[in-house]
């Protein structure tokens, strides 16, 4: 079952490339060997993740072209025994390839006693390097130097702003989100903090249509009126077309409903969403508003209370893989402002900035003109490609739409 449950895992091509030195083809018994070796032949030639689908045609067609009729019934078998196992989470992953490797080097050092047993000249060197190598690679299994090779890096680069913004101008600048990213998005209230992430998810080439499997945990307003803002935001129609048309609204709403799902999460805490993303394996989490979520723990100030929770989202991010983008209030200095920066959070000396990989702040000014739709999104920090920026777009907030 645990090597099934690998080879389900190196399909991954971000996965593979991590732990690729620490698994060879002989830790794994018989066919599932000869797999393996496909799935790395596979890597090698392509640029993408290997589907479960793909693994027949790539083993027996592909890699394999002479096999004979009954070894390509046995594989067929293997695929379809493959396809109906759990994927494990990687921590888990982490204690199969340890207990894989450890069984590999069991059976070596057998059978290289059993050959000195057996009247081979015993040279111990050959164990102990058997012995030495193995702890190597347990060292580099538990933090694996990254790939060198030019393609890998620029292919994982890729992966971690695999989601694309759909506002151009951050597209442009940015390019998007991915897994272990923790993002900010902050302002002050009525200024379209809501509205900013739905539109990143629910509207026209947003997160959900390119297929990203997102999860939102809701504590500042009832979820099922966020869910109404997501629909208005995809089919772009207000609330009161959706009630006169709506056939026409389900008929559009049914093409990335099953990539959003939302949850009234008032009480909930930072063990609560850890625990849902071990189970579910979203690609995006929205936490709106993360400043809300307990920790466990006593804190004698807020500032500490926060500090942790920000810390604990982003090991959420890492461990489960998956961008985090977290909604927080600005302080009163952002009042009426276009231009703020992520020392205008509220609670900004949390540590909150410390965490983050990129910070987005929505300025307005309504000074002048209460109904102004300008919106400034203020790029204060950004680890992902360093841009920083304050570029402009509008709110269309009965449709909880930015555009450029």
């Amino acid at each position: 079952m645990i090597e099934k449950q690998m080879i389900r895992l190196m399909l991954n091509k971000k996965f593979y490339t991590q732990y690729k030195g620490a698994l060879s083809p002989t830790v794994f018994a018989g066919d599932i060997s000869s797999l393996y070796e496909t799935i790395q032949k596979a890597h090698e030639k392509y640029d993408e993740d290997i589907k479960v689908d793909e693994l027949y045609s790539l083993h027996t067609a592909i890699f394999n072209p002479a096999l004979t009729r009954a070894a390509k019934e046995k594989f067929s078998e293997l695929v379809e025994d493959i396809k109906e196992v759990q994927e494990p989470s990687q921590e888990i992953a982490k204690d199969i390839i340890r207990i894989l490797s450890d069984r590999d080097l069991a059976q070596r050092i057998a059978v290289e006693s059993t050959e000195i047993f057996n009247g081979k000249d015993a040279n111990f060197n050959e164990i102990i390097s058997m012995i030495e190598k193995h702890k190597q690679n347990v060292n580099e299994e538990k933090a694996p130097a990254v790939t060198k090779n030019v393609n890998e890096v620029i292919d994982l680069l890729n992966v971690t702003t695999k989601w694309k913004f759909n506002i151009p101008i951050l597209k442009e600048n940015i390019g998007g989100v991915g897994g272990g990213n923790l993002m900010i998005a902050f302002a002050r209230p009525e200024t379209g903090k809501t509205a900013f992430w739905v539109s990143l998810c629910a509207g026209p080439n947003g997160f959900a249509e390119q297929g990203a499997k997102i999860h939102a945990f809701i504590n500042e307003e009832p979820a099922i009126r966020t869910q109404m803002r997501a629909i208005s935001c995809y089919t772009g129609m207000t609330r009161e077309e959706i009630i006169q048309d709506k056939d026409i609204a389900q008929n559009a709403w049914s093409e990335i409903k099953d990539n959003i799902s939302m949850f009234d999460t008032v009480d909930w805490s930072m063990e609560d969403i850890d625990a849902h993303c071990e189970k579910h394996k979203p690609d995006i989490i929205v936490i709106d508003q993360l400043d809300k979520i307990n920790v466990t723990g006593t804190y004698a100030r807020t500032d500490e209370k926060l500090r942790q929770i920000y810390t604990s989202v982003r090991e959420i991010a890492k461990r489960r893989d998956c961008a985090v983008i977290a909604i927080s209030q600005a302080s009163a200095d952002a009042h009426n402002r276009n231009s703020i920066s992520f020392d205008q959070m509220e609670n900004s000396k949390t540590g909150k900035a410390a965490e983050a990989d990129l910070i987005i702040g929505i300025g307005k000014n309504t000074n002048s003109d209460p109904s102004d739709k300008t919106r400034t999104l203020c790029v204060s920090k950004n680890k992902i490609n360093g841009y920083h920026g304050e570029p402009v777009c509008t709110i269309r907030k009965e449709i909880s739409r930015y555009e450029a």
